[in-house]
């Protein structure tokens, strides 16, 4: 993993993990997630649940960008874009844990 001059990853190397207290489920293509300590709930859209479906702690957002990018045939900086303000949104929910509730630049 190759790390910047100050030695933080760059927002694309980062592997984004859902927050282990959010429950979710998907219903007609829609994750409903949940997070019952804070009594926090979001629905999110087909587009939302995939990319909660890619958030696995394994991922990186780069690799993320690629899968959108091809699966919905949208340009990459759109997609990096689209990603970058959901995991913002998210972060800012306390749907993801440790380290990747830093904002994605």
């Amino acid at each position: 993993m190759t790390e910047t001059p100050t030695g933080v990853q760059s927002a694309g190397e980062r592997r984004p993990q859902r927050h282990p207290d959010a429950a979710s489920r998907i219903y007609d293509g829609e994750a409903f997630i949940v997070l019952p300590r804070q009594s926090v709930y979001k629905i999110l859209n087909s587009v939302g649940t995939r990319i909660w479906d890619l958030i696995d702690g394994n991922r990186t957002v780069d690799d993320m960008v690629r899968i959108i990018s091809e699966e919905y045939e949208v340009p990459v900086e759109t997609a990096r874009n689209d990603i970058s303000g959901f995991i913002t949104d998210l972060t800012a929910n306390g749907m993801l844990a440790g380290d990747t509730a830093d904002k994605v630049t």
